[in-house]
């Protein structure tokens, strides 16, 4: 895109090589067309992104359907861990009785390996919630990055009423006035 001393004289060039009688009366409004040549690629950019709006929509509905059941089934293990505390202090104790009865050494074993079985299961779930992690890390700096557009469009909206003209009509009908 040109750069705002450029755009003064790439109008102006435009219009001292067009400026022939035989040329249409809209040569300014044909110059500044010009101007704006190069922002019909970011349009159709821009386009483009709202065309992927439905792929997002479709994924975010997928997630909250998947998280749903995986947030139940959390709330199940919490209940299951509170529960379990009983369990690990009877577990303890029956450690320190497997010390010096042996018969309770196996019975010992086996609460140790039902608990390790919850951990290390439990650890690979979490582990296999990464790729979710990474898609909302990703998600947030795709937001962060759009997080400008509204100020941008802001801007554009001002500086396009800076161009605004009092009505033709007003302006004709004002220089009849003062005839």
């Amino acid at each position: 895109m040109p750069q705002p001393d450029s755009l003064a004289s790439t109008v102006l060039q435009y219009v001292g090589e067009n400026a022939d009688a035989g040329k249409s009366r809209y040569q300014l409004a044909q110059a500044v067309t010009k101007v704006f040549e190069s922002t019909r690629q970011y349009q159709e950019r821009l386009a483009d992104l709202a065309k992927s709006f439905d792929t997002i929509e479709q994924t975010a509905q997928s997630a909250a359907r998947a998280f749903e059941p995986i947030r139940a089934f959390r709330e199940q293990m919490q209940k299951l861990s509170s529960t379990f505390e009983p369990m690990r202090s009877f577990q303890e104790q029956l450690g320190a009785l497997a010390e010096s009865f042996e018969p309770m050494k196996a019975l010992h074993e086996q609460i140790a390996m039902l608990a390790e079985a919850f951990q290390i299961n439990l650890a690979q779930f979490a582990r296999s919630l990464e790729p979710a992690k990474t898609f909302q890390a990703q998600l947030a700096k795709l937001a962060q990055s759009f997080e400008a557009v509204a100020e941008l469009q802001s801007q554009f909206l001002e500086l396009s009423e800076t161009f605004r003209v009092a009505s033709r009509s007003s302006g004709i009908n004002g220089a009849a006035a003062r005839n």
